[in-house]
């Protein structure tokens, strides 16, 4: 962009002087519902890294999704595309939470596998991290139930790659129609006991209804035994909680669908209570 400015005289005819104005898209900053790629490490106090998508494909994940750890979304959000950030959450902060003794667990030896000894890990609950055996009391087995990064300093250094923006169709949508407690929330690995009843968002046809059954439905959350939109949603719920979860196909049954009642790219709606947490 050319501009005229003011004119001089040089002793022959008077010349105008021309300004080179550069005009710059402002960066593009990650923001609450964007889908985000970035690169990341994560590594402890002792510089130990033990994760890392180096040599792999990119972390994605929408803002607010809770798609992945509240510490990387609040990294995230903010950053321009090209844009490297270091955090890190102190002991006082912990990324996988504090250690407590209450998830210490005595455990009859009979009942873990033979040969087992002191700082074996074994798997405790299907879709979660493996346990570590802490020691052997007589008869007994002392399991450490804690995040093996529990209670420990975590530093995150990122790089956002590039954002999209994501159509409101496209997320997943909770709306309450009766509050729960407001306090105690299901976490992955957790037995519910919940009441639902699905139906089509296009045209409202009823597909399933534990209701109808008189019988409620059982299921571990986050382990992938429901789908994603579930696994989502319900994790966002307190006890006693209904809602409505408006699902897309992408997180619900996608291309494939689900028999004769769930065409393929369907999206859902699911009103559903969650009755208990075991």
């Amino acid at each position: 962009l050319w501009l005229h400015g003011q004119s001089t005289f040089t002793g022959f005819a008077p010349q105008t002087q021309r300004q080179k104005l550069v005009l710059r898209a402002a960066p593009v900053k990650a923001a609450d519902g964007m889908r985000v790629r970035m690169d990341m490490q994560a590594k402890l106090a002792d510089g130990t890294v033990f994760e890392s998508t180096e040599g792999s494909e990119p972390l994605s994940f929408i803002i607010g999704e809770e798609e992945t750890l509240q510490q990387l979304e609040e990294t995230a959000l903010g950053l321009a595309v090209g844009e490297t950030k270091e955090v890190t959450y102190g002991e006082d902060q912990p990324v996988f939470g504090a250690w407590t003794e209450d998830r210490m667990i005595e455990v009859p030896l009979e009942k873990v596998p033979k040969g087992t000894k002191a700082g074996d890990q074994l798997t405790f609950q299907e879709g979660m991290p493996p346990v570590k055996v802490a020691e052997l009391q007589g008869d007994n087995c002392i399991i450490d139930a804690n995040h093996p990064f529990a209670g420990k300093a975590i530093t995150f250094t990122v790089t956002l790659l590039d954002v999209e923006e994501v159509a409101e169709s496209e997320r997943l949508q909770v709306e309450i129609l009766q509050a729960g407690d407001g306090k105690t929330f299901p976490e992955p690995g957790d037995k519910l006991t919940m009441h639902y009843t699905g139906t089509l968002a296009k045209n409202g046809a009823k597909f399933d209804s534990s209701r109808d059954r008189g019988q409620p439905f059982q299921f571990q959350i986050g382990v992938g035994q429901v789908i994603q939109g579930w696994d989502k949603g319900v994790m966002k719920m307190s006890l006693g909680e209904r809602a409505v979860l408006k699902i897309p196909s992408a997180l619900g049954y996608g291309a494939r669908g689900a028999g004769s009642d769930i065409p393929p790219n369907a999206d859902l709606v699911f009103d559903v209570e969650l009755l208990a947490i075991n």
